[in-house]
């Protein structure tokens, strides 16, 4: 193999991933105050479900800016300045929810090849780069990172990978997705790329092969 993409959430960093959004959305929520808590959570995964199937040809951060701008008839860039605020403070206090996979980060340290952490981009640039300080990872052990800004589609829409596989000029046959969840990740085998499913009891460590 050629290429190794290594999902975040549940792989590089563990997690009970719906405390972890319960969380996180208690603390969003709380920054957009004027906001019904409940509406504005809904909100927020509406607009990821309306971008997980659209073949909007901007960045995910602006489709999603736009959107949300939209939904509450505010500036967009009233909500940009907020959200980065918000990964600048109160974001950080979830680091206590996370734990680093040391042994499968050792894994990816040992391989041979280019590496991309292909985290689904649902969150910008600022947010993902602080997960990868919680669980150890520098941004120079990778030759792509996929956040917002960079990003046109989500998990597990196939140009995803496809637009990760055209970045890295690596044919899909010849890339392997590392990630927890079958449905998100594992949509990587249906444009050609192996898929090793992590945390199934069943040497998946050893499956990750250069």
């Amino acid at each position: 193999m050629k290429a190794f993409l290594f999902d975040l959430d549940g792989t590089l960093l563990l997690s009970d991933e719906d405390i972890f959004y319960e969380n996180y959305f208690k603390l969003v929520s709380s920054e957009f105050s004027e906001f019904e808590p409940h509406e504005f959570v809904k909100a927020i995964n509406e607009i990821i479900k309306e971008m997980t199937v659209q073949d909007d040809l901007r960045d995910n951060y602006h489709k999603f800016m736009d959107k949300i701008g939209s939904r509450f008839k505010r500036d967009p860039s009233e909500f940009e300045k907020r959200f980065i605020d918000f990964y600048n403070g109160k974001f950080k206090l979830l680091k206590s929810l996370t734990l680093p996979n040391r042994e499968l980060i050792e894994k990816m340290r040992n391989l041979d090849g280019i590496k991309v952490l292909a985290t689904n981009p649902l969150f910008p640039e600022i947010a993902i780069k602080e997960r990868m300080k919680w669980a150890g990872l520098r941004e120079e052990e990778f030759d792509l990172i996929t956040f917002m800004e960079n990003s046109h589609y989500l998990k597990p829409n196939l140009k995803y990978f496809i637009e990760i596989a055209s970045k890295i000029k690596v044919d899909p046959v010849e890339c392997t997705m590392i990630g927890n969840d079958p449905i998100l990740d594992g949509a990587c085998q249906k444009v050609g790329m192996k898929f090793v499913l992590i945390g199934d009891g069943d040497g998946y460590k050893d499956r990750i092969e250069s």
